[in-house]
């Protein structure tokens, strides 16, 4: 197949769009937050930080939007990347912890979450370990064993520090083998094996245990448990169809713990109203649509996969985000992609959008 001469400019377009965008946000849903934690001159700290990532993650995007497809799928690359990304793992759990969290490296000037790296690595990863082995998927000894050897090693390390990543690497996994043509019998053995696995994390941790509850009944602990979800939804029902205006939330005003991370869709419905909550799930499905054409539209395995993953990355951690935020599902800690402030969150989506980019060249 021939090689394209430009990659997708409206991917390209749609993703910056996003980012500015969430740069607003966050400072709108930070500054009153920053204030008194860095002083009444600082109050762009966390969208100065943002910005800082933002540059660097479009680095990192452009140069992986024009490297050789040869490079993304060397196997040496991608076990290069594996072991580092898990070594970051457990050098992470060795970390003083961050609001009860082992879930970053601390280095100087900035701090390294390298269950974010692992999204992109593992994609990678999945791509070029399913497309060898495609016609033997249903294989259990020789395919599907090795891969979810693989997968519960990573999963099981980030699950210690992050349970919203692992679901969704899970799910992203599993979602590539579905398309691979696993059958449905071994899709059921497999979702009845996991029933058991999320039972005993879900009562493992007492705090797991209390987000379920507290999402089930929020108004039986409206100042504890309860209190996140019951401030998402007064945010996201305050705004109503226009919203209040950009910076003119009230629920970030001490309310809602954390607003420019895991909640702050809640202030873009309070601020922004239905109109913009709408308007930024449009970008979102935009951006779906052009990872799946993408993905339909190459004719090597590896780059079908490796779209499939990075555009089922995508949509799984909008989706589970927005979830949250509208009380649909526990709180997971998960950011909203290219949007939720947090330096490794969005280099590692940059990093992402940059591959998928670079298999837009790819695609017919």
């Amino acid at each position: 197949m021939s090689r394209k001469l430009s990659y997708d400019s409206w991917l390209f377009g749609a993703a910056m769009l996003i980012v500015v965008f969430g740069l607003v946000m966050i400072y709108s849903a930070s500054a009153m937050i920053a204030t008194p934690r860095f002083g009444a001159t600082n109050p762009y700290h966390f969208f100065t930080k943002q910005c800082v990532a933002a540059i660097a993650g479009g680095a990192a995007m452009l140069v992986l939007m024009h490297l050789d497809l040869a490079i993304l799928r060397d196997k040496r690359i991608i076990y290069t990347l594996m072991g580092l990304v898990l070594l970051g793992l457990v050098v992470a759990l060795f970390q003083p912890p961050i609001n009860g969290k082992h879930r970053w490296i601390v280095l100087p000037g900035f701090q390294l979450q390298p269950s974010e790296f692992s999204k992109p690595v593992l994609i990678l990863f999945l791509a070029s370990y399913i497309a060898k082995r495609e016609e033997r998927i249903n294989e259990l000894t020789s395919t599907l064993l090795p891969l979810g050897c693989v997968m519960a090693l990573f999963a099981g390390l980030i699950v210690l520090e992050d349970f919203g990543t692992a679901t969704t690497l899970v799910l992203v996994a599993a979602g590539m083998v579905v398309a691979a043509g696993i059958s449905w019998q071994r899709v059921a053995l497999f979702s009845l094996g996991l029933i058991p696995a999320a039972g005993a994390l879900v009562f493992g941790a007492s705090y797991r245990l209390g987000r379920v509850l507290s999402f089930l009944n929020p108004e039986a602990d409206p100042l504890g448990k309860g209190f996140q979800p019951l401030q998402s939804l007064i945010a996201i029902g305050t705004g109503g169809f226009a919203g209040l205006g950009i910076g003119n939330g009230r629920q970030k005003l001490f309310f809602l713990p954390e607003p420019h991370t895991d909640f702050i869709f809640s202030i873009i419905g309070e601020e922004l109203g239905f109109i913009g909550a709408i308007l930024l799930l449009g970008a979102f499905a935009f951006l779906v649509w052009r990872g799946y054409r993408i993905a339909r539209g190459s004719d090597e395995r590896f780059a079908f996969y490796a779209a499939l993953g990075v555009t089922l990355l995508i949509a799984f951690q909008a989706l589970i985000n927005v979830s949250v935020a509208l009380c649909l599902l526990p709180t997971k800690g998960l950011p909203l992609p290219l949007v939720s402030y947090g330096g490794s969150s969005l280099i590692a989506t940059l990093m992402s959008m940059g591959i998928l980019l670079n298999l837009s060249q790819q695609s017919t």
